[in-house]
């Protein structure tokens, strides 16, 4: 019975495991694959085992059906949590500008000047595409000659984002609540 409670209580990270042990392996054996697929089928992986310990360990230990679902989804929960982390820890390493910028020293084949890399990282270029796929997602909309910000999830995790980093860190945040939504711009206070 202890066993089974320890298992219970350890399933998501034992998903977690096999979420990482499937992505690594379907990403690299199968080079078809793209990452996000590799990272969604890892994922599945972990959360398949989650809930099959869940239910097996519910099943052997006193308890009722609520139980099982209050297992199942706490178990589920907690193994999402470390599987998003996770692929956060994956898309750093390959979207961060940094990142990006000092790989592409170490690969080219003759050092690179300043210009090669504004050419590259050109802010123009970069904020063009930004918004093109915010005015793609419906989270700005022209109105007037100018753009707006309309109310969406994402603004709504800045605006959260930006208000646990101002109560954890102590550090005055540039988003909570500052962004103002359906003016004629998305303006700042003062």
């Amino acid at each position: 019975m202890l066993v089974l409670s320890w298992l219970l209580a350890l399933a998501p990270v034992l998903g977690l495991g096999l979420n990482v042990l499937v992505q690594i392996v379907t990403f690299r054996c199968l080079r078809r694959q793209s990452l996000l697929k590799s990272i969604i089928v890892g994922f599945s992986a972990g959360l398949l085992l989650v809930a099959i310990l869940s239910a097996y360990c519910c099943h052997r230990l006193p308890g009722t059906s609520l139980d099982l679902i209050g297992h199942l989804l706490a178990n589920s929960a907690t193994c999402s949590a470390l599987g998003y982390g996770y692929f956060h820890f994956l898309n750093l390493g390959q979207t961060a500008r940094r990142v990006r910028i000092l790989r592409e020293f170490v690969e080219a084949r003759a050092p690179l000047t300043t210009a090669e890399l504004l050419a590259r990282y050109n802010a123009d270029t970069i904020l063009q595409l930004r918004l093109a796929r915010l005015l793609a997602t419906g989270q700005l909309s022209p109105s007037k000659g100018r753009l707006v910000a309309r109310r969406s999830t994402v603004l709504v995790m800045a605006r959260v984002i930006g208000w646990l980093k101002a109560v954890l860190l102590g550090e005055g945040s540039d988003l909570p609540g500052d962004i103002r939504v359906g003016s004629n711009a998305a303006s700042r206070s003062p």
